[in-house]
């Protein structure tokens, strides 16, 4: 513990009486200073635990062990909330802390210390939350327990664990000192005798025993519990805790008894030595018991006094069950309740206690028994902690709620709710905005009432709510009706006066992530009659319910709209928002899109085509007055936030528009943006929570971001305004807190300026190398397990040499069978993104008129069906020409689209691309694809896989022919032959099947089913394990004119390429079926300008415009952006209405060379707004003008340069000619064949298309953002100025 004497800076002591208010903490991991709010919900104790919650009355701390975190309080006795002042974070879970008995002691009065499930004892400072000390003398065992002492005026901290260890720690000079109790395996307890600090009180198990810290030997051991103990509290008031003139008394049985007693002293004549009654035997008692006095209590609801002077107890008592004097009949389960935790606390002489009912007593105590009264009966469940600080009792419970009591007024002080797990949803009531809903992953709803005499009074609801709370929405029409949605795919809502819960029958198959109350939409689809409805969003679909009728199936939205309607509902939906005055209907999809409907018919009004990632939150902005706004703020999984001001839109009526720019950009957030919220009381005001670890402010107005709140340490969830208070928020992220902060007294205006790191949450894996090794004698312990491990190992066979050799040179000689059912096709496709996007274009010029083939095909195969084999005799030459066609269409569009090709790479054959789209033609493509796979199985040598392929192929026959006659038959040939009989061959395959699918073998459980003509069941099973690629080979095969299953497995395997983001996969898998549209929506993901610029040529071939030139234009920007001027030129070619980008091209080319240039001459000053041009002239061209004078080949003159080639000949290069750089793009634009006369036009076109309202996000972009406005305000002078005026005048 060396490390830790150089810090004595820790040690200097501060006044810590008071916290005050502390805005600005540190984080204990790095130095980065935190601007904090309050925190509303703190974390949890933990529960189980006597010593996870400690107090200090000297200056009202208390702390609490909550999971991986300290949280230190800061109490009054005065009815308001605690104040949380230090929150520290820890790197594993914490156990039990323990503040220092007095604040006052210059060392350690500002620390707590503290023992983890890590078998570490650390020390903190509770000023900075930083670790001041540290040791590991546990060795990895338990640590149970711990509290101060104090040897030699040296104030020690004691903890005790497993393996009867006591380990005495001096953290200033870190020294340590172990005793072990080897009577006792587990030690649970432990506290100071405060008349005696070098001796500590122990529990070990059921007895209870005196040690000496300096020798650690025992000095007292005291038995009597029957069961565990729990609890154990030091009486530290004066006299004896012992009440003599408290016991019962019945005064006709004692005058009976007096008398008795005066008759048979006559009689006899005797006087009797023993007490005569009760009261004179506690007399005795009391007067006799000299202390120190220790009171605990164990698992059986057993409390003990103990007098330590005595080495016995003096009064025992058992706690009952309930203080109402009922007891109901107990059932068997209720015999045997387990442990039963009791804690104890000590005031003002008079012992405090709680039961298993949640009450709190107050005992009086004599020796012969007790009597207790009820002082409250708060919590609804049984209380772990118990802590007095001055007049007020503190208590916490399995509720999760922390209770402030005032024990001399008999007053309720506060109630705080704590956080169990991390909240998961937030909302306020519209009718009341002091009440406050809390979804948790604790399976309960937590309703805050801020307006309640009790601070914070706080109403549960859990009974019946089945998973996560992961969604809230009140009702806005009935008072106190919330709407909920859990983890499991439960839909319900509560009444919060009654806090009955009713649940929907139908649940969701996956979790439910928002609800929303709102009207029925196209009241005549459907025979509900509710006006208002809960709409749940799950499963990837919107379900509507009627609250009238919860046993009733939900209508789900995209059942409203045909699938052949252009306004369907999209397959892949991620998020849904009513408008404020539910007119509209908002739905975010997983590829970016929005759709705006018209919730009374469901017109699809407008197209949001801007978000290229799924889409986060919707959220519509309130209005201000009556007259509803209709801006939509769009968070996605995209670091921005997008605006759409849709009011003009809306209110004209306008049916099927397409959007393809945001009215505002608001840019500044490093990961994704999870949640939106409008404020309120301000117009234009918006809150972005993000993965960043920040919550954002905008002015939505300007577009520019108002305050940071940085005071979370993880990923935030949820932000909302206080509908009471304009200057008060609320949010909450990946960890057990609740955080409310103003951003008035908040510096930071960006999460760059702010003090969260970006980063993902994830939990801190331990290495073996910080497990083992902390000290030198944890090193010896791991080499002695190590070569106990060795000697086990040999002792069992496993650890022998040549054993092991041998395992490895058998498996090793097995023959490695192929990953892939396709290795051919697989090493075609193996190739760059280029290859893909290629093929995609190929398969679209083949596409035309496939489909008309295909019919026709059908229609000749069902005519001449009876010459069947004749037929595909003739139609499999056709295809064979037709194959031999496509090699020259296959090199034409290579050769068109080779600019696609990445740097130094090369274009692969035209025979490749065929045999790629092979997979993707028709059937008898797909024929010859599995032909050429299975002679190349055969030359592998993998039978198994050859065979397998015969059978979705149809060949089988032949193959079991040949194989018989070279002897190279398999359990799975054999079992392929009818046997015995067809009906119990099927009967067998199928079994058998379902067999090989359980034990993972699905590829040969399907080849089963195939065989038996199950066709489409085998291709089920295939798409549920995500076998995609041998589905297709299947379904095209065996059912290749099955259009409808057909397009189900090119649909689910489009839909799991893009879950899996191979973009390209998908666009070819949905245009190989027709989806041209989906394709291009699917290549517009992607952000690389090749991807774009296929999509924008998908968007040309559906005929829509306006989408092709948008996504065309994005296209040029990304290629732009990366310098790639080769593939602009080529862009423009192909897209002749982008034309006018050429201007932005050429003003963003000029100012790129310019800046390369000032980068080679930084001493030339005036070259930031000029190019020069040298001019090479001989000598000879020079001699008339008189300005040089070459002699012995020296130029003279300073501004000029003579350099001499490889034939000994002087050149002189000519004073460099300065041209400005405005000029010189106007040169450009004239060599690209751009007129003044077409100023005019390009300035409109480029201001509609192009907007500099934004703030970049890196260089690149902002070079290219002052192209955009260079090339405006170039076209816009010369349009004002005139066409025949240079810019330059």
């Amino acid at each position: 513990m060396d490390k830790f004497e150089d810090k004595d800076h820790y040690w200097e002591r501060t006044e810590f009486l008071n916290f005050g208010k502390l805005p600005i903490s540190q984080c204990s991991d790095d130095d980065i200073k935190l601007e904090l709010g309050d925190i509303l919900l703190p974390p949890s104790p933990n529960w189980f635990i006597s010593d996870a919650v400690d107090s200090r009355s000297e200056d009202g701390l208390l702390v609490t062990a909550a999971f991986k975190t300290i949280v230190v309080y800061h109490m009054v006795e005065e009815k308001r909330l605690p104040k949380v002042v230090k929150v520290i974070p820890l790197s594993d879970k914490v156990l039990s802390v323990r503040l220092h008995r007095q604040v006052s002691e210059p060392d350690y009065g500002h620390t707590v210390a503290s023992i983890t499930d890590s078998s570490s004892v650390r020390l903190y400072n509770l000023h900075t939350g930083s670790i001041i000390a540290q040791h590991l003398e546990h060795q990895n065992l338990l640590v149970n327990a711990l509290c101060w002492g104090s040897i030699g005026g040296e104030e020690v901290v004691v903890t005790v664990g497993n393996s009867g260890r006591v380990v005495v720690w001096q953290a200033r000079h870190g020294v340590t000192r172990v005793h072990t109790l080897h009577q006792f395996s587990e030690l649970s307890s432990v506290e100071i005798n405060p008349n005696e600090p070098s001796q500590a009180l122990i529990a070990a198990s059921k007895d209870i025993v005196l040690v000496s810290l300096k020798d650690g030997k025992v000095l007292t051991q005291l038995h009597g519990h029957d069961y565990v103990i729990y609890c154990m509290k030091w009486y530290v008031g004066e006299g004896s805790p012992l009440s003599p003139d408290s016991a019962p008394t019945n005064s006709r049985a004692e005058a009976l008894k007096e008398s008795s007693n005066t008759v048979s002293d006559q009689g006899e004549g005797k006087n009797k030595k023993g007490p005569r009654n009760k009261s004179q035997q506690s007399n005795k008692t009391s007067a006799a018991s000299n202390g120190p006095f220790i009171v605990s209590s164990d698992y059986g609801r057993n409390i003990f006094l103990w007098d330590l002077s005595a080495k016995r107890y003096i009064c025992k008592t058992n706690i009952p069950q309930s203080t109402s004097g009922f007891r109901k009949q107990t059932s068997n389960k209720e015999k045997n309740p387990g442990k039963q935790h009791i804690a104890l606390a000590w005031y003002k002489g008079n012992l405090l206690s709680s039961n298993v009912r949640g009450e709190l007593l107050q005992w009086t105590l004599w020796s012969g028994g007790s009597k207790f009264k009820v002082i409250h009966h708060l919590h609804n469940r049984v209380i772990y902690n118990l802590e007095v600080i001055g007049d007020m009792a503190v208590t916490y419970g399995q509720d999760r709620l922390l209770h402030g009591f005032h024990i001399g007024n008999s007053t309720h002080m506060f109630q705080l709710p704590t956080l169990g797990a991390c909240a998961s949803s937030l909302s306020f009531c519209p009718q009341d905005v002091n009440r406050l809903a809390i979804g948790s992953q604790e399976n309960n709803i937590r309703l805050l009432n801020f307006a309640s005499d009790i601070p914070l009074s706080t109403q549960t609801v859990w009974q019946n709510i089945k998973g996560k709370v992961f969604s809230l929405s009140w009702h806005p029409a009935h008072d106190g009706r919330l709407l909920f949605g859990t983890g499991l795919g439960q839909v319900g809502w509560t009444d919060v006066s009654s806090g009955r819960v009713t649940a929907f029958a139908y649940y969701h198959q996956k979790p439910v992530y928002k609800v929303e109350w709102g009207p029925l939409v196209c009241p005549g689809e459907s025979e509900m009659s509710d006006t208002w409805c809960a709409y749940s969003f799950g499963d990837r679909e919107i379900a509507i319910r009627a609250s009238s009728d919860p046993m009733a199936d939900p209508v789900f939205l995209h059942t409203l709209i045909p699938e052949s309607d252009p306004r369907k509902i999209p397959k892949d939906i991620t998020e849904f928002s009513f408008s404020p005055d539910y007119k509209y209907l908002s739905i975010g999809s997983q590829d970016g899109q929005v759709r705006v409907y018209r919730s009374c018919d469901l017109e699809l009004m407008t197209k949001l085509v801007v978000v290229r990632k799924s889409i986060q939150h919707l959220l519509w902005q309130p209005p201000s007055d009556s007259t509803p706004s209709y801006i939509l703020a769009v968070g996605s999984s995209e670091n921005k936030v997008y605006i759409f001001h849709l009011e003009e839109l809306l209110n004209n009526g306008e049916i099927g528009s397409t959007i393809t720019q945001a009215s505002q950009e608001l840019c500044g957030h490093e990961s994704r943006v999870v949640w939106l919220a409008w404020s309120p009381h301000e117009l234009g005001v918006l809150a972005t929570a993000s993965y960043d670890h920040t919550v954002q402010l905008w002015d939505t107005k300007t577009g520019e971001p108002m305050v940071n709140y940085g005071g979370h340490l993880t990923r935030v969830f949820r932000v909302e305004f206080s509908p009471a208070d304009s200057d008060l928020l609320y949010s909450f992220a990946e960890e057990n807190f609740v955080h409310v902060w103003r951003p008035s007294q908040l510096t930071c205006k960006t999460p760059g300026e702010s003090t969260a790191t970006l980063k993902e949450y994830r939990p801190r894996k331990v290495k073996e190398t910080e497990v083992a090794g902390a000290t030198e004698k944890e090193t010896e312990k791991s080499q002695e397990e190590s070569t106990k491990g060795e000697k086990k190992a040999a002792s069992t066979g496993n650890s022998s040499g040549p054993e092991i050799s041998v395992i490895t040179s058998s498996a090793s000689s097995k023959k490695v069978v192929s990953k892939s059912f396709f290795p051919k096709l697989h090493s075609v496709c193996s190739r760059k993104k280029s290859f893909h996007q290629i093929s995609i274009l190929n398969l679209l010029a083949q596409t035309k008129g496939v489909k008309s083939d295909l019919h026709k095909v059908k229609a000749d195969q069902e005519q001449e069906e009876e010459d069947l084999e004749e037929d595909l005799g003739e139609e499999s030459d056709a295809v064979e020409g037709d194959g031999g066609n496509v090699l020259p269409n296959i090199v034409e569009t290579s050769e068109k689209y080779s600019f696609l090709l990445e740097k130094e790479s090369e274009m692969a054959s035209p025979e490749d691309f065929a045999y790629a789209l092979n997979l993707y033609g028709n059937p008898h493509q797909m024929d010859c694809l599995m032909a050429t796979e299975i002679d190349n199985h055969n030359g592998l040598g993998n039978i198994m896989q050859a065979g397998q392929m015969h059978c979705w192929r149809g060949s089988l026959d032949d193959h079991i022919r040949s194989a018989a006659r070279h002897k190279k038959l398999n359990p799975f040939l054999v079992a392929s032959a009818p046997q015995v009989s067809m009906k119990l061959w099927e009967l067998a395959c199928e079994a058998y099947a379902e067999q090989l699918v359980d034990e993972g073998d699905v590829i040969t459980g399907v080849s089963y089913l195939v065989n038996i003509s199950k066709v489409e069941q085998a291709v089920n099973i295939l798409l549920e394990h995500r076998h995609y690629r041998e589905a297709l080979a299947i379904t095209k095969c065996r059912l290749s004119y099955n259009e409808e299953i057909l397009e189900k497995v090119v649909t689910k395997w489009a839909f799991s390429a893009v879950f899996e983001g191979n973009f390209d996969l998908a666009a070819l898998l949905q245009l190989s079926i027709g989806r041209v549209e989906d394709a291009a929506r699917t290549m517009a993901r992607r952000s690389d300008p090749g991807s774009l610029f296929v999509s924008a040529k998908l968007y040309e071939h559906t005929g829509n415009e306006d989408l092709a030139n948008s996504v065309g234009l994005l296209a040029l920007k990304e290629a732009s952006l990366r310098h790639d001027q080769l593939k602009i030129k080529s862009f423009l070619s192909h897209l002749p209405k982008l034309n006018w980008f050429q201007a932005v091209s050429c003003c963003h080319s000029v100012i790129r060379e310019l800046l390369q240039q000032v980068s080679v001459e930084k001493e030339v000053y005036n070259c930031y707004l000029m190019r020069s041009i040298r001019k090479q002239k001989n000598l000879d061209d020079q001699e008339g003008q008189g300005e040089m004078n070459i002699v012995n080949g020296i130029v003279n003159s300073e501004d000029d340069h003579i350099h001499e080639n490889e034939d000994m000949k002087l050149e002189v290069i000519a004073p460099p000619l300065w041209i400005p750089l405005l000029e010189r793009i106007m040169e450009e634009w004239t060599a690209h064949g751009i007129t003044q006369e077409q100023y005019p036009q390009l300035y409109e076109t480029v201001t509609h298309n192009l907007s500099t309202q934004q703030m970049p996000t890196s260089v690149k972009q902002l070079w290219f953002l002052v192209s955009v406005a260079l090339s405006k305000c170039l076209m816009n002078t010369c349009q004002k100025l005139g066409t025949n005026i240079s810019p330059l005048h």
